[in-house]
């Protein structure tokens, strides 16, 4: 008997630890609710022992940045599998005016998650955002493109902490080992957590990166965001001589089947996209960066970054001294008006 109510003591003690750190977590992305590493995410934070809720765009909206949608513009919302927790944003239909056309950007899927679900759940914010894991890295200066970090980011702002993921690639297995990371990084983070608190500081964020080779990855390391990355925006007349976009398309073709090998596929982007004019990408032979600590450079050696974001584009207080030297006259200018008039007014 004394055994017995020994067990049962321990398996009491061991939910009430459990049940302790248990976050209540929005997941969202930019990918949509389709992706592999979304779903397999979702199943593997509940398998820890947290209760989440996925509020993700309806289709893909990569590159959306921090795109609102439209304000007071009614916005489609796909509940159909609210029995399982998981729902999404934005309309499907491409056949609709574009007027009409009501897209479910990454920053209005985190909303809904916060404003809509959180508050049918659990009756309050939930205790931490995830976004991710996105299909494609987002390092240094390409994070300010990104519909992962704007989820993120708008998170944050409201108060609570939030994560942005994002992977090299999109297939199961490597989903399987990208998510044993984010559970990891969740479970250190309550492991730290103080009662009472949030699990990161307030207006505190992370930007995490897996890298392209997950079973032999070098382990994580702290890095700042920084400003390398493997490519940079730019935009040419033609597309047609850009080999890292047609690269891109190239891969696109070869898998709905269109090009028997990659020569062939480049062949038909070209062709397709001769003397045309768009967005494309840069890579950079002498990037401005050099820092080792930038996450561009630590993702290329082969580690799992951790960058602290804050959801805001202040300078540091190096440059923000050195900006306001350069302004100080108008500053100063204004502030003698003022004593002026207040003078002027008192000789009144």
């Amino acid at each position: 008997m004394k055994f017995r109510h020994l067990v049962v003591t321990a398996a009491l003690a061991m939910g009430i630890a459990q049940s302790a750190s248990a976050l209540n977590i929005v997941l969202t992305n930019d990918d949509s609710w389709h992706t592999d590493n979304i779903q397999i995410l979702f199943d593997k934070l509940e398998a820890a022992g947290h209760d989440v809720v996925m509020s993700a765009p309806c289709a893909e909206q990569s590159g959306k940045s921090g795109s609102m949608g439209a304000i007071a513009k009614p916005m489609p919302v796909d509940r159909s599998l609210i029995s399982e927790d998981k729902a999404c944003v934005g309309e499907t239909d491409t056949s609709i005016a574009y007027e009409d056309f009501s897209e479910g950007t990454p920053v209005s899927a985190a909303l809904y998650g916060i404003d809509v679900l959180a508050q049918e759940k659990w009756g309050q914010n939930p205790d931490l955002v995830i976004s991710g894991p996105n299909t494609g890295n987002n390092l240094g200066a390409m994070t300010i493109h990104s519909g992962t970090l704007g989820a993120t980011n708008v998170s944050i702002a409201r108060g609570v902490p939030a994560i942005a993921v994002s992977a090299a690639t999109s297939d199961a297995d490597n989903a399987v080992l990208v998510a044993d990371v984010v559970v990891d990084i969740v479970a250190e983070l309550v492991k730290k957590q103080k009662e009472g608190e949030p699990v990161l500081p307030l207006f505190t964020g992370l930007n995490v990166n897996t890298p392209e080779d997950m079973v032999n990855h070098k382990g994580y390391k702290f890095t700042r965001v920084g400003w390398y990355a493997q490519y940079e925006m730019a935009f040419t007349d033609d597309l047609s001589s850009n080999d890292a976009i047609m690269g891109y398309v190239a891969q696109g073709l070869m898998a709905a089947g269109y090009a028997p090998d990659f020569e062939t596929a480049m062949a038909m982007a070209r062709g397709m996209y001769a003397g045309q004019a768009g967005l494309s990408v840069n890579i950079p032979e002498n990037p401005l960066d050099t820092n080792e600590d930038s996450e561009g450079h630590a993702w290329e050696e082969g580690y799992i970054t951790i960058s602290t974001i804050e959801a805001n584009v202040q300078a540091s207080l190096l440059k923000t001294v050195i900006a306001q030297k350069k302004l100080k006259a108008l500053v100063k200018g204004k502030k003698d008006k003022k004593k002026k008039r207040k003078h002027d007014e008192d000789d009144d």
